[in-house]
């Protein structure tokens, strides 16, 4: 690196200490010797350099209608120098100078964690062509693509694994702290550490319609983003820092001291206050990011510090979303046949629970002789198709089939097609909802012939999540579209304190509404997709399991990597804590310069006492707000 190069870089850093020699010197000219004319040119000269960047600065401010720092430090600078007081003016600009050099090293750190995120993704990729395994740039890596990733080596694209077995670290992308076991057909993500096995890895997304660069622009926008805290304070500063200038020269109208006004001019400055409450949302931001937490800017993150209630979906936000048939009870007629009935009903239908009992249908279909030699099975082909298939949200599904009625659904399905329901089928739904099954029943030309149980495991962080809340002080609630039965039992097994069930998409959108009304400040928790409605309601809505979902990334306020209940007490906590370091920042500014205005006006502070103490403020509250990158 040539001696201009290290320049540009460190130009700051040179400035600063060069300015800081020449101010050593000239005072220690001054003080040894006597000779006051040369001490008073080297004093000078200290306050050019290191005021040259200031000045050039201030310019910029006046010349767009605005008084900053920098326009203050520069007044104050050149009214010392032109009544003599060469040492304060070389003291003021030195101090600011390197006041703002370790502002601008400890801003920096704040951002850190969007420095790791752009360092994760790897240079290069090995890829398969021509049968070949070649190395190309990663950016250069086209979907479809078959990528080799070693043991060891970071995943250059998101992709599927069609070939081989290993433990991924997705830690970068999603926050887990334990690496994810890998196999054919399994999701992976570019930026993430393949452990042991080699990979093949077909590319779905590469350059940047990658996960982690979804990530990255969202960790850049939401930095930049303003809270209303800043928007605020903002807006004050505009009225403030001219007020100050008027006091300074009201104070030297009364007073006739030059140095007391030019000492207002730069301990009035709010630059603490103005710094302090990004400093504290840039590190949150950063923070969440590396923990699997993306928060879409400083207005949620603020909202989410007030949250007092949080809603959860329930299937697949407190239970896995991993529905599977129980069990099957025929009435009219056998369980085979009443789970073949129900297949065909739902072949057509996109519901989770269809999916749930197809699949079951089709594995009971499998010949034994087919089973037992473990040949493959194209199961659609063993299910028919439904002759005429209609959908009735929230209830079920009707169809029709070699000329029979077939009908699926909950007990509102039935009474509205005025189906009667024998105490025996009753009895047994009771029994699968009390147990937090859901149950559903399997109806022929208007007859209940059987019912499915269906179980979708829960969580085992969800009982721990619902008390780390409750501990905070947030009340819980489960929206759900299932019984009131099958509510209760999972209500009651996670210990959540409300639940609402037999709810529509609007019905949960209503009671959202219904409890900002009364005054809660509420966070839905969901899918990002099937809640959508509940999601954009709530004060603040959180998406479960967003890696890999570009609509969940972009539109959630808040939106959690990967499919961990957990974060949701230490996003909510974290934003708890934001927001009282936003307070103490804004505190320690005001109060900070309360002070110096009572001690400039009562001739207790002089200017560069006064720099000293306020650039002190600054990097206090820079540093306080750093505290939230280690919460």
């Amino acid at each position: 690196m040539t001696v201009r190069e290290y320049y540009r870089k460190h130009r700051t850093a040179v400035v600063t200490a060069t300015s800081g020699l020449l101010y050593a010197g000239g005072w220690s000219l001054g003080y040894a010797t006597g000779y006051d004319t040369a001490s008073a040119l080297v004093l000078v000269f200290a306050a050019v350099i290191g005021g040259y960047d200031v000045a050039k600065h201030a310019y910029y401010e006046l010349r767009s209608w605005t008084i900053g720092i920098k326009t203050l430090v520069t007044l104050a600078a050149v009214g010392a120098v032109a009544i003599g007081e060469y040492w304060e003016a070389a003291a003021v600009v030195f101090l600011f100078s390197l006041g703002s050099y370790l502002e601008g090293r400890t801003m920096r750190k704040t951002r850190t964690a969007l420095q790791e995120l752009l360092e994760l993704t790897p240079a290069t990729a090995l890829v398969r062509r021509d049968g070949n395994d070649v190395e190309v740039p990663a950016r250069e890596v086209e979907e479809g693509e078959t990528v080799i990733v070693k043991p060891g080596a970071k995943i250059p694209v998101d992709g599927e694994v069609v070939a081989g077995e290993s433990a991924v670290n997705q830690a970068p992308v999603t926050g887990e702290s334990v690496p994810v076991h890998k196999t054919a057909g399994d999701d992976v993500f570019a930026g993430t550490v393949n452990r042991e096995g080699a990979l093949d890895v077909v590319a779905t997304g590469t350059g940047s319609d990658t996960t982690l660069q979804r990530i990255i622009r969202r960790v850049e926008a939401a930095q930049e983003a303003q809270s209303p805290t800043e928007q605020f304070i903002d807006r004050f500063a505009r009225y403030y820092t001219p007020a100050i200038v008027l006091l300074a020269v009201g104070a030297f109208v009364v007073t006739r001291d030059v140095l007391m006004a030019l000492t207002l001019l730069v301990i009035g400055c709010p630059g603490a206050l103005v710094i302090g409450p990004p400093v504290s949302v840039v590190s949150a931001i950063g923070n969440a990011a590396r923990n699997g937490v993306l928060m879409k800017g400083g207005e949620h993150l603020e909202r989410a510090g007030r949250i007092d209630l949080v809603a959860f979906d329930k299937t697949g936000t407190l239970t896995k979303g991993e529905t599977t048939v129980a069990s099957v009870q025929g009435f009219e007629c056998d369980a085979e046949k009443t789970l073949r009935l129900a297949g065909i009903a739902e072949k057509k239908s996109e519901h989770h629970l269809a999916d749930a009992i197809l699949d079951a249908a089709r594995e009971a279909d499998v010949p034994e002789s087919v089973a037992a030699h473990g040949a493959p099975v194209v199961g659609s082909a063993r299910v028919p198709d439904p002759d005429d298939f209609e959908v009735l949200a929230g209830k079920g599904v009707v169809a029709r089939y070699d000329g029979r009625e077939i009908a699926v659904g909950n007990r509102a399905l039935l009474d509205e097609r005025a189906v009667a329901v024998p105490e025996p089928v009753a009895a047994s739904v009771r029994e699968h909802e009390e147990a937090g099954e859901t149950a559903v029943h399997v109806v022929r030309d208007g007859t209940v012939v059987g019912v499915i149980a269906l179980r979708d495991e829960l969580r085992e962080t969800a009982p721990r999540v619902v008390r780390a809340l409750r501990d905070a002080g947030v009340r819980t609630v489960m929206l759900t579209g299932d019984n009131e039965r099958t509510a209760r039992a999972v209500a009651e097994r996670v210990g959540i304190d409300d639940y609402r069930a037999e709810l529509l998409p609007e019905d949960k959108q209503a009671a959202i509404e219904a409890f900002r009304e009364e005054g809660s400040v509420v966070a839905m928790v969901g899918d990002g997709i099937n809640d959508a409605p509940s999601l954009a309601t709530a004060d603040v809505g959180i998406a479960m399991g967003a890696a890999g979902t570009d609509t969940a990334i972009e539109t959630a306020d808040m939106a959690l990597m990967a499919d961990d209940l957990e974060r949701i007490p230490d996003a909510v906590g974290l934003s708890k804590a934001t927001r009282r370091n936003v307070l103490q920042n804004v505190g320690i500014a005001v109060l900070t310069v309360t002070v110096l205005l009572a001690g400039v006006l009562t001739s207790n502070v002089h200017l560069a006492g006064g720099m000293l103490v306020h650039e002190g403020s600054v990097l206090l509250v820079i540093l306080n707000g750093m505290r939230l990158r280690r919460w």
